[in-house]
């Protein structure tokens, strides 16, 4: 999936192997292609997620901005993600707060899946790394429900390695590794 572009540009035509900068979008257009793709994926904070009123009624982003995201409790409960945009302008930076959202639960469950939602959304803005390819591996937010019923369906599996690893880690146990070289000291020829 492309990031979410922060600046407009468009094909040259006077030379159509470059791009030309044509424009700022506001924050609501930008804010709303970031809900839609949470909403998409299931990652949306669970009590509120809404975009902050200075990028109300039109405002268009910075150019030159970039959005970071911290995480953290709140003082009374539940625990806040928090976006900002930052620029430079007039030689020094500036940092507003872009959007808030927030989750009811304290649990470390709620603080992971808060940090899974400010993951994809640093992803949803940069991509997924250098070179913007697909992650290799897979990370799933299971509630409690969902985790034992893919525990009973994994247990009426044949218990090959791969599986009894699946097992353990749904249980927050550290798997055992599976042997993959020869065991030095019992098969070393002397």
């Amino acid at each position: 999936m492309q990031p979410i572009e922060l600046s407009h540009w468009e094909p040259n035509p006077e030379n159509p192997s470059h791009l030309r900068y044509v424009g700022q979008p506001v924050g609501e257009e930008v804010f709303a292609e970031l809900k839609q793709r949470l909403e998409a994926t299931g990652l949306m904070p669970d009590e509120y997620f809404v975009i902050g009123r200075e990028w109300e009624n039109g405002r268009q982003i910075p150019k030159g901005a970039d959005v970071f995201v911290t995480t953290d409790y709140g003082e009374s409960e539940g625990i806040y993600l928090d976006g900002y945009l930052k620029w430079y302008e007039d030689g020094g930076p500036v940092t507003k707060s872009f959007f808030t959202g927030k989750t009811i639960g304290e649990t470390g469950y709620d603080l992971d899946r808060i940090f899974l939602i400010s993951s994809a959304i640093t992803k949803a803005f940069h991509g997924e790394g250098s070179h913007n390819e697909q992650a290799q591996g897979a990370i799933l937010m299971l509630d409690a429900e969902e985790k034992d019923a893919l525990e009973a369906v994994l247990a009426k599996q044949e218990q090959t390695a791969e599986i009894q690893s699946l097992i353990a880690k749904l249980n927050g146990e550290v798997p055992q590794q599976t042997r993959t070289q020869p065991d030095m000291m019992t098969e070393m020829k002397l």
